[in-house]
């Protein structure tokens, strides 16, 4: 539509992201750090949502590097030590376990003519504290004595899926807010000139968005996804535009407070749009420092042979970097591309999936405890090695050529380590054959209860108002599994 002077008009509505972009702020501030327009609105400084907040009480760590193998890590090939299953190995499940078990894993199976397969992986203990590893960890023998394994896990689902969202986010549901976005909403971030939230995949999880997205919380703790591929920008747009001088993008962000402080004025029902600005200026602000951060090119040649030349390697030093700067919740979602930690038959096998898995990842994660050990900084970052469920004892129900092993959430391995872990310990433990947990057993609940309390936070005072009730990440259960806490 035309005016008689001339100009183009549009709609009221016009596509103000249009409008935006041709300010100059790309992709970053529109799509990876904009509001949900779901969320509710921020309860701390409007201009400045993400400054660090003081936390319940006294915390032990300060930042969070959340390591998650997508598609089930069996514990009974990795830190579940389960001799006794070479004793009933060929035997068929449904002669040693009950009906119920049998019936209660993944639904989409039948277990009932499976026989019992023993691990296929040999054991050994290391360190002073006598930890068992699998032989597929070569690295990680080093340092587990800085590793409180724990081998009591449970959840609530053996579907991907759902089994992903729940370890996220408390819920077998989506839009509820991830850990790292209930993280930074309770601390904030210490770099203002870095998200608070930032997440290196290296595909799509099964979970989708809802695993680091903010749900009901303010737009602007959900996550910033990072590409560290070499030769690619890590977020779209990091680079400041060529035909804009620093000054001239300021003065545009300027505008475009303005106008979302005036359309704020006139719509108090849409308080989204304040986490908009405070994602708008993040956005701005990583143009100065996010190049940097990514770019490990400048870090010493021992350092990076340390972690080894591998993206997960790199995606491993990256997060060193990221905490070092002040970035409060680094997560790495290793395998998402087709679930690579699946270990079915029809997914190169138990034996191959679980050996290549390890190989590809045994090397950096131990960097980085080491890394972070050597620079002081090990003391305030929380390590955690997660996983949305285990493996079955027994063989899958399909007659693959290769040896697979199904879902399983009744008993599984994850382990922590660093800021105010109790090293050196093993902690609960499965049946003798690895099915069911039994002792000191620890629910996904329990687990986000224990992280938030070692950032100095009470999982039941950390609350968001939302329909009418107040939502928590532990929803209405979990408890701190004080024998993890030095």
């Amino acid at each position: 539509m035309s005016t008689d002077a001339g100009y183009e008009t549009r709609p009221v509505g016009w596509e103000r992201r249009g409008f935006l972009k041709e300010l100059g702020l790309g992709g970053i501030a529109l799509a990876s750090l904009l509001a949900d327009k779901t969320a509710s609105g921020a309860t701390a400084d409007l201009n400045e949502p993400l400054a660090p907040r003081k936390s319940h009480f006294a915390p032990k760590a300060k930042n969070v590097i959340f390591l998650f193998m997508v598609g089930g890590a069996s514990q009974l090939e990795t830190f579940d030590h389960k001799p006794l299953l070479k004793k009933y190995a060929g035997k068929l499940a449904r002669d040693i376990f009950s009906k119920e078990d049998l019936e209660g894993l993944n639904p989409e199976k039948s277990y009932t003519h499976t026989r019992i397969v023993p691990p296929v992986f040999s054991f050994k203990r290391y360190g002073q504290s006598g930890a068992w590893v699998s032989e597929i960890f070569p690295h990680l023998t080093q340092v587990v004595d800085d590793i409180a394994f724990i081998n009591s896990m449970h959840t609530d689902s053996a579907i991907h899926s759902t089994a992903q969202i729940l370890m996220h986010t408390g819920y077998s549901r989506q839009g509820h807010p991830s850990l790292g976005s209930w993280v930074t909403y309770g601390l904030g971030t210490e770099n203002r000139n870095m998200p608070g939230f930032v997440v290196m995949a290296d595909g799509r999880p099964s979970g989708g968005r809802a695993l680091h997205d903010s749900g009901f919380l303010p737009g602007i703790h959900q996550a910033t996804l990072a590409d560290v591929k070499p030769g690619n920008p890590p977020v779209p747009h990091i680079t400041a535009p060529t035909f804009l001088s620093r000054d001239q993008q300021s003065k545009q962000l300027d505008l475009v407070r303005k106008l979302n402080r005036l359309h704020s004025g006139m719509h108090s029902t849409q308080p989204e749009l304040d986490a908009r600005i405070a994602a708008f200026e993040t956005a701005f602000r990583m143009q100065m420092e996010a190049p940097e951060l990514f770019d490990i090119r400048s870090e010493p040649d021992s350092v990076k042979a340390l972690y080894g030349n591998t993206e997960f390697g790199r995606k491993c030093l990256t997060a060193r970097r990221m905490v070092e700067s002040g970035v409060r919740f680094v997560e790495i979602l290793d395998g998402a591309t087709r679930r690579r930690w699946d270990a079915h038959g029809n997914r190169g096998g138990l034996i191959n999936n679980h050996r290549t898995n390890a190989a590809r990842t045994d090397q950096g994660i131990t960097a980085l405890i080491m890394d972070l050990k050597s620079r002081g900084l090990l003391d305030e970052t929380l390590v955690v090695w997660a996983t949305e469920f285990g493996r079955t004892p027994m063989e899958e129900s399909r007659k693959e050529e290769l040896l697979g092993r199904g879902h399983h959430h009744y008993g599984f391995s994850m382990w922590m380590a660093g800021g105010g872990v109790r090293p050196g310990i093993t902690h609960g433990a499965t049946d003798e054959l690895g099915m069911h947990a039994i002792n000191d057993r620890v629910s996904h609940h329990d687990l986000h209860a224990t992280i938030l309390h070692l950032l100095g936070l009470d999982h039941e005072r950390l609350t968001f108002r939302h329909n009418s009730r107040d939502f928590r990440l532990t929803d209405v259960y979990g408890d701190v599994v004080h024998e993890l806490i030095a």
